[in-house]
Formats: C-alpha cells, sequence, structure tokens
C-alpha cells in the first residue's frame, strides 16, 4: 500500500497581504484562495485562526503562524 505524502507550506508575509486587500475590497474566499495558491479549506482555517474583533491583520496573522511554528519546533527539540 502506498501512502502520498503530502507537502505544507505556511503562507508567505506577501500572501497575507493579499488576503487583507481582498477581504478589504469584499472578495469571497474561494477567489482569494485562487489568488493566492491556496486551496479554500486551508485559507477558511487561516481566517478562523488569524481572524480579531477588528478583522483580519495581515502582520498579526504571520506573528501568530511563527509563534506557533516555533513553539511546535521547540516541542520536538526535547525529544
Amino acid at each position: 500500500m502506498h501512502t502520498q505524502t503530502r507537502q505544507y507550506k505556511q503562507l508567505a508575509l506577501g500572501q497575507r497581504y493579499q488576503i487583507q486587500a481582498f477581504l478589504g475590497k469584499g472578495h469571497f474566499q474561494k477567489d482569494i484562495a485562487a489568488v493566492i495558491g491556496s486551496s479554500e479549506g486551508t485559507l477558511s482555517r487561516k481566517l478562523s485562526r488569524n481572524t480579531a474583533v477588528k478583522g483580519y491583520c495581515s502582520e498579526i496573522a504571520h506573528a501568530r503562524a511563527v509563534n506557533r511554528r516555533d513553539r511546535f519546533k521547540a516541542g520536538r527539540q526535547r525529544c
């Protein structure tokens, strides 16, 4: 049985700026996902994870993602 390995890439800060701009202009998530080269599900998760009371902020979202990545890496190095 062959299992497929998935490659996950984090969004770059530039992609997060694009998301913020398109959301500000009222574009749909599926259209934004197509522009940044991501799936609709991925974009939806990113938005639910990083949207605050005032809306989506690309710089805050990027800082949170970097923080989560660093915490994950730190946890894996302990073993």
